[in-house]
Parts: structure tokens; C-alpha cells; sequence
């Protein structure tokens, strides 16, 4: 055991500056694939709710593609049939494309969800107070539906993090193919394995936790309004 532990002695001066690069890269994707996928995913939310048929149409069966089609696929057919349409795209930004569509069909269901727990009376109201249909949703439902999604939506982007690793296949810099890249110079699989995993820990795990903090705050609150 003190042999094991004694080889990262040795070798963390070499290792870290890389993984820290990669590390970096990791949380640039995963966030620019989540803002994506918050914007794709209130597009496909305001398609479900439309008043004409064929946009929620759209929007379902877009949703429901999304969801059934694995991320890894995804991922391939961005980064190798898009060539042979003309568009190249690097693995960064295949991936990023790729973390954002799929995640935009979960992000469209947690944003639908929270919209549809704000009673529609709240909506009701506001219009008959003289509120536009966009003041009503901006100061009276989103608000409120707010406190219904954050702690989840927080919890999908964990899981996009996590995801991310996939974009290793498809030639981006991201920590996994930085630690494969590694673990082959150094014929240290283990090591580099476990340090990685640290690595995703230390992102993810804060998040986690803010995320359980932030829905047992806000379900208090919810108690306390409703006492009163």
C-alpha cells in the first residue's frame, strides 16, 4: 500500500498541470452544454405549450427522439456524418452540440413540470390584473416555478457532467481522454483511474450537496407559506 501511494509522489508534478488543463475543459464543456440545453429545452417547452397543433407536435416527438436515442450515438453521428454533409465540427464543439441536444429533451420535462406546479388560477390572476401574458409568466409563474426546478435542474447538470467523459470518444480533450492518454505513458491505469475519479468528485460532489441543501431550504419555505 505504500508502494501504491508512493508512485504519486513521483509522479503528480507531471501528472496534475495536464489533468487540471483537462479538468478545466471539462467544466467549460459541461456548462456550455447545459446553457444549450437550457435554451433548446425552453424552446421545446414554449412549442408545448403553443396554441397550434404542429409545434407541439415538434416539440414532443423531438423530445421523445432525444430521449431515446443513447448519447453515444449522438455524439458519433455529430462528429462523423456531419463531415459527410459538409460540416466538420471539432470534438469540442460535437460534444458540446451533443450534450446540449440531448440534455434539452430532460431539461424541456423538468421545465415543463415546474411550470405546470404553479396553479393555473396564479396565471388568471395576473391577466385580469392587467398583466400581459409575458408579465404574467415573468412575474408570477416563473417565480414560483423556480423553486420547483432549481435543485433538479442542478442535479441535471451534474449528470451532464458526468457525461461528459462520452466526448472522450470523439477526440476531446476532456479529463478521460487525458487520463488515457496518461495512463498509457505510464502503465499506471490504477492511478491515474482513481485520481480522475477524485477529480470528478471534487466537481460534482459540492453540487450534489448544494442541490439536497437548496431543495430542503426551499421545501421549508414552501411549509412555511403554507402555515400562513
Amino acid at each position: 500500500m505504500t508502494e501504491f501511494f508512493a508512485l504519486y509522489a513521483d509522479q503528480l508534478a507531471d501528472w496534475l498541470p495536464r489533468l487540471r488543463q483537462a479538468a478545466l475543459l471539462t467544466i467549460a464543456l459541461s456548462l456550455l452544454g447545459f446553457v444549450l440545453a437550457l435554451l433548446l429545452g425552453a424552446g421545446w417547452v414554449a412549442m408545448q405549450r403553443s396554441g397550434r397543433p404542429w409545434p407541439r407536435r415538434v416539440a414532443q416527438a423531438a423530445i421523445q427522439g432525444l430521449r431515446t436515442v443513447p448519447l453515444l450515438a449522438l455524439l458519433l453521428a455529430l462528429y462523423f456524418a456531419l463531415p459527410a454533409l459538409g460540416l466538420r465540427l471539432s470534438g469540442f464543439w460535437a460534444g458540446l452540440l451533443g450534450l446540449g441536444l440531448h440534455g434539452s429533451a430532460y431539461v424541456a420535462e423538468l421545465l415543463r413540470g415546474g411550470l405546470s406546479s404553479v396553479h393555473r388560477g396564479q396565471r388568471e390572476a395576473a391577466l385580469a390584473a392587467g398583466l400581459t401574458p409575458l408579465q404574467a409568466l415573468r412575474h408570477v409563474v416563473l417565480p414560483q416555478a423556480l423553486r420547483v426546478m432549481l435543485p433538479p435542474l442542478l442535479n441535471s447538470y451534474v449528470a451532464l457532467l458526468k457525461d461528459s467523459s462520452l466526448c472522450a470518444l470523439i477526440a476531446t480533450d476532456e479529463l478521460m481522454l487525458t487520463a488515457r492518454a496518461i495512463a498509457s505513458e505510464s502503465f499506471l491505469p490504477l492511478h491515474i483511474f482513481l485520481l480522475v475519479g477524485a477529480f470528478y468528485f471534487a466537481i460534482a460532489f459540492p453540487l450534489s450537496m448544494a442541490s439536497r441543501l437548496l431543495q430542503l431550504r426551499l421545501s421549508r419555505g414552501r411549509r412555511g407559506l403554507g402555515a400562513t
